[in-house]
């Protein structure tokens, strides 16, 4: 690419990075993130709002702040002898501003770092100059495999999400403050205001711009991107229709067990080495997690079937298959996000009876979380009941938590206690 081309671009760039706009405050402890010396990598789907963090933390620094998105179509040609052009236009465009003060700092704000080659050895370059480098990136094998390369104990990791529901809420201003939110004194309208944005966001997801725009078609041509760019693409895929008609199925299934020979029927992949591969692809570009079954041997839990949740809620209206309302699988897929969010250790109980999600901590299961719509009729009361039951029993736990859509009680059953509970309350948490 010649430095001409560059030039241009990185002006236009700087531009854009510098312009005000209304941003929403993340859930991050960013102070912990600006201290040291340590590159930061921002990771996560695309879309979750990874720039608008990088504006956020440049807002929070004083000094001179470098801002190149290697997203932008006109940097394709991007070559490894453009690193330098990068330095010389870091003088040529603050230099005067560095004069001014001989420890005038420079930070290094990079999006979608992995989009150019032997980037990993380029920031380990900087960190080695001292300079103190923000970068993004979606794709998490990618980042996580280099990192480990070239950049251990020099890097700080940080796991951005789609909006939670407090951020959504911060978004839409709702006029109830954070201490409000924080304490148990709502009032009955509040509460009123709070359930209405939490089905929204129940409805929508929290990819920030569907959420500013009210468009929830966006949510289909991220996945489009994602699909196309980050995996088809990028491991050059041959087999297009079978690895489009897995996704779907699972993105259309969140929250059941699958097993390998079902995956295979349905897709007609019919190796089955294939069709672990395109999970993880899947996994490393953030669409899906996958949750394992929990047992105290690894080997079993390991040849055990496992299930899939999607990165975001919105997929599973614009993309999956909806032959009914799935409301159960769709407040089940939000629990688990926020349990990743909250970096929690998520399996689900399997014995006689079966419990959503477990915890774990260090060697024991700390927390069992069922989740149900409502407990409105004696069968499900009594199904989701039983099969947190069975998990506390498993785990000699003193509680578990069923969490509903509005319904709030709390149970004692055989010395143990039940807390039922609304999601989004659980939520504010």
């Amino acid at each position: 690419m010649e430095k001409s081309q560059l030039r241009q671009v990185i002006i236009d760039q700087q531009d854009s990075f510098r312009k005000g706009e209304e941003l929403v405050f993340r859930d991050v402890e960013l102070e912990r993130y600006l201290k040291g010396d340590e590159i930061v990598i921002i990771s996560g789907i695309r879309r979750c709002g990874k720039s608008s963090l990088l504006k956020l933390i440049a807002g929070q620094l004083e000094g001179v702040k470098f801002y190149v998105d290697f997203d932008d179509i006109r940097l394709s040609d991007f070559e490894v002898r453009n690193y330098q052009d990068l330095q010389d236009l870091v003088i040529e465009l603050y230099g005067k501003e560095m004069e001014k003060s001989e420890t005038e700092q420079v930070y290094y704000f990079f999006d979608e770092i992995q989009n150019v080659p032997l980037w990993e050895r380029w920031l380990n370059n900087l960190y080695k100059e001292g300079k103190k480098v923000f970068a993004t990136g979606s794709n998490s094998q990618l980042l996580s495999s280099e990192i480990s390369t070239f950049l251990t104990g020099r890097n700080k990791v940080l796991k951005l999400f789609p909006f939670s529901f407090r951020e959504f809420l911060r978004l839409k201003g709702t006029g109830i403050t954070e201490e409000e939110l924080k304490s148990d004194l709502l009032t009955s309208s509040q509460k009123a205001v709070l359930f209405r944005n939490f089905l929204e966001y129940f409805e929508n997801g929290g990819f920030p711009l569907v959420l500013k725009s009210g468009d929830l078609e966006l949510s289909r041509g991220y996945f489009e991107d994602i699909l196309n760019k980050d995996i088809l693409v990028r491991y050059n895929i041959k087999e297009v229709g079978a690895l489009k008609d897995l996704i779907l199925f699972l993105l259309s299934n969140v929250g059941r067990v699958y097993s390998y020979s079902t995956l295979r029927s349905i897709s007609g992949i019919k190796s089955l080495s294939t069709i672990k591969n395109y999970l993880d692809y899947f996994q490393n570009v953030f669409l899906l997690y996958q949750l394992p079954r929990f047992d105290y041997s690894l080997k079993k839990q390991k040849i055990s079937p496992s299930k899939v949740y999607a990165i975001d809620n919105s997929f599973l209206k614009t993309v999956a298959f909806n032959f009914s309302e799935n409301k159960g699988q769709r407040l089940e897929n939000l629990v688990f996000v926020e349990l990743a969010r909250r970096e929690k250790e998520v399996y689900y109980h399997s014995g006689k009876k079966e419990c959503d999600f477990v915890l774990r901590e260090g060697l024991r299961i700390s927390e069992a979380i069922q989740v149900s719509v409502d407990l409105s009729t004696p069968e499900t009361k009594k199904r989701e009941i039983e099969g947190i039951k069975e998990a506390i029993t498993a785990y000699k736990l003193d509680n578990g938590l069923i969490l509903t859509l509005e319904e709030e009680d709390i149970l004692e059953i055989e010395g143990k206690k039940i807390l039922i509970k609304p999601v989004w309350k659980w939520l504010l948490e």
